[in-house]
């Protein structure tokens, strides 16, 4: 039940028993203000001679008293009978001296008040439940937009603000909420600019340990495999040591293989030899071979001019994108579509797996790493996953047009 209409029962029920209260209070002196009448009327009636004797024009005049044998309409006949038995009685009229002592005259004046009174009070009441009713109206409506800003907030646009009130407990409400949407927004921004930062280290980091195991433990590896495939032509050795130096040079060949796929995981070289493109194309070429799914690109060649960490960003996106396909959608295949137009850079990542309905409310570090990053590209991201029917990843980074670079 809504707070107006808990208000309003208990306002009418607060109306209702005091027009009781009223109602019995007036009945009650009614009922003896109409019996003083009749007293009066009675006494009057025994001074007077018998209305035979006097003028039709004076018997007409006098109030409370008609003839006995009078059986015109007597006023008072709009009056509801049982309005005229609670305040007269249900008993006979009294006859004196000739006269019936009646009180309908009184009664229709009481019974007109009652009445008047009682539309009065209708009146007011009903002015009342209106005052209320647009009083009620204006808080509801700030309680209303403070709830829709709530709501905003709990999506993390925390953005939200809300005017000042007239009123001084509704406008220390909002002012409260606005000010915890700022310190709200404050701390957000905070730990955005933080989390910015780790990422940028930890990928300065990643490209540091690449070239150092690049430059330094990848020259070993090859030296190694160089000078055992020397042996396997020294005469001097055995067959079994050459089978030995050839099983040598073998292993050191599969730890360069995976060497190399723990040199691209760790940062892309061959983006900064070939450009994002060529990186993007290695990137599903190895993810399939890693992977044993099938992975269909579909890239526009006209990709925008991003700078260094801007690439950065995108790559780690869309390989982390990649990486939860394999790791827990149970898909066979992927898609990877890459488009351009003057406006915006579209990127979509889709699979056949199993879906997630409550992505991305469950994620893990990986998806908000993949927000964060879209956020550092100016972009927004949205994840559309409903369970049996796949997952799909829709990034839409703005470009300023003419320039091709992130707005």
């Amino acid at each position: 039940m809504t707070v107006y209409r808990k208000i309003s029962l208990l306002m009418l029920a607060v109306f209702l028993l005091v027009y009781l209260l009223g109602a019995l209070f007036y009945t009650q002196q009614a009922r003896h203000d109409v019996q003083r009448e009749l007293e009066g009327a009675a006494g009057l009636a025994g001074s007077l001679v018998s209305p035979t004797t006097l003028p039709e024009s004076v018997v007409g005049t006098l109030r409370h008293l008609t003839p006995v044998d009078d059986t015109g309409g007597s006023r008072g006949g709009e009056v509801p009978a049982w309005f005229s038995a609670l305040i007269a009685g249900e008993s006979s009229p009294p006859v004196v001296n000739g006269w019936q002592v009646n009180p309908k005259d009184e009664v229709e004046e009481i019974w007109e008040g009652f009445l008047l009174i009682s539309g009065a009070y209708a009146i007011g009441m009903g002015l009342c439940f209106l005052a209320l009713f647009f009083i009620v109206r204006r808080g509801m409506r700030t309680l209303t937009s403070l709830s829709e800003a709530m709501g905003a907030v709990s999506t993390g646009q925390l953005t939200s603000r809300l005017p000042r009130q007239g009123e001084q407990e509704l406008d220390e409400l909002v002012c409260r909420f606005n000010s915890m949407a700022v310190a709200l927004e404050s701390e957000q921004q905070t730990v955005s600019r933080l989390l910015n930062e780790l990422l940028q280290l930890q990928d300065r980091e990643r490209e540091h340990i690449a070239r150092v195991l690049h430059d330094d433990l990848g020259q070993y590896l090859t030296g190694i495999r160089a000078q055992a495939r020397s042996l396997l032509y020294d005469p001097d050795l055995s067959d079994r040591q050459k089978q030995q130096a050839r099983d040598l040079a073998e292993h050191c060949e599969t730890i360069q293989k995976h060497f190399r796929h723990l040199l691209q995981e760790l940062h892309p070289l061959v983006m900064e030899q070939l450009g994002l493109g060529s990186a993007i194309r290695h990137l599903t070429e190895q993810w399939q071979q890693l992977s044993g799914l099938e992975c269909r690109l579909a890239m526009d060649e006209r990709l925008p001019d991003f700078t260094g960490e801007q690439q950065t960003h995108l790559y780690r996106f869309l390989q982390e994108a990649l990486n939860n396909v394999s790791r827990h959608a149970n898909a066979s295949c992927a898609t990877l579509a890459v488009a351009r137009n003057d406006n915006e850079l579209s990127v979509e990542v889709r699979d056949d797996g199993v879906g997630n309905d409550q992505l991305p409310g469950n994620a893990g570090l990986g998806v908000r790493s993949m927000c964060e990053r879209a956020r550092c590209l100016g972009g927004e991201v949205r994840f559309l996953s409903r369970l049996g029917e796949g997952t799909r990843i829709r990034l839409a980074v703005p470009l300023t047009p003419g320039t091709g670079g992130v707005a």
